[in-house]
């Protein structure tokens, strides 16, 4: 069984299909799986196991899904026409992408926009679930690599970051936090990606200097962090790409959330606790931090 999926994204969106993917692998016989999507996940997607070739979304190649002419690019419907399922999670009213799928020679062809309706709170892997009428389990999922670091440290894991600035817990909070658990003798991993240079130089101008226990990882690869995280005891941050690898990793994570509805976008994994409000200037450093010691006994 040879499935195509089609599924464009920010990090969060894409790891959140891996329990949907978990369920079609248990569904199919030794299903060899393709997935299109976001550049930043493939390889921990290849490496995990979980698919078994990859192409990035941005390719020119994929634009064709929507040209009025048709895919012509050779190889573009050659992977099309082996495939015996496409699963297309996309935004898609005219047709235009169901139709070029189906005249490059795919199989069956699924497609469903890639989040459930404003008024839908059915949480996002259900719903993509649902989509190809499939269940998946949220809780029990767990992403797993090869080579994992067999000894967690006594760290926590921190990223203030998060795809909009209307998602992040103020930064001010974010240092209250990291001083309080390094005044504690504990150890501190501060993450940050491209999109977070200056709230994370915000953060580190307001910390004391040469303070033994921090540590600062910034835009490395997401594969980097996966194994960076998989050493550290918790995790906490906002709605972000970073808060769902450390929560599918089965990282105990802590996830604040404000803008976004956690009903549909809570992080999913085996240790996730979330506090939500309407505004994230509504969730006080003390909850935080007496949040955090009761989830990671630290």
């Amino acid at each position: 069984m040879r499935i195509l999926i089609i599924r464009p994204g920010a990090i969060g969106d894409t790891l959140l299909t891996l329990p949907v993917i978990q369920a079609l692998r248990q569904h199919h016989a030794n299903p060899h799986i393709t997935f299109i999507g976001n550049a930043a996940v493939l390889p921990l997607m290849l490496a995990s196991g979980m698919v078994e070739e990859v192409s990035d979304y941005q390719s020119l190649q994929w634009s064709e899904l929507f040209s009025s002419r048709g895919i012509q690019h050779p190889g573009t419907r050659a992977m099309i026409a082996q495939a015996n399922l496409v699963i297309c999670w996309l935004r898609d009213p005219d047709g235009i992408v169901e139709r070029n799928l189906y005249n490059a020679g795919a199989g069956r062809v699924i497609v469903a926009p890639g989040r459930p309706a404003t008024s839908d709170r059915t949480h996002i892997v259900q719903y993509l679930a649902q989509t190809i009428g499939l269940q998946a389990s949220e809780a029990n999922f767990v992403l797993r690599l090869p080579d994992a670091p067999q000894h967690v440290q006594q760290t926590i894991a921190i990223h203030p970051g998060s795809g909009g600035a209307q998602k992040c817990w103020p930064s001010a909070r974010f240092v209250a936090v990291i001083q309080h658990f390094l005044g504690k003798g504990q150890r501190v991993l501060l993450l940050g990606g491209p999109a977070d240079r200056e709230r994370l130089q915000l953060i580190l101008d307001a910390l004391p200097e040469g303070a033994e226990q921090l540590e600062i990882m910034q835009d490395a690869s997401l594969m980097n962090v996966a194994y960076a995280l998989l050493k550290c005891k918790c995790y906490l941050g906002n709605d972000s790409g970073i808060t769902h690898l450390a929560a599918l990793l089965g990282v105990p994570t802590l996830a604040l959330f404000g803008a976004s509805d956690p009903a549909v976008w809570h992080p999913v994994g085996k240790a996730v606790k979330v506090i939500a409000a309407r505004s994230l200037e509504d969730i006080s450093i003390y909850t935080v931090i007496e949040t955090l010691k009761a989830f990671t006994h630290v």
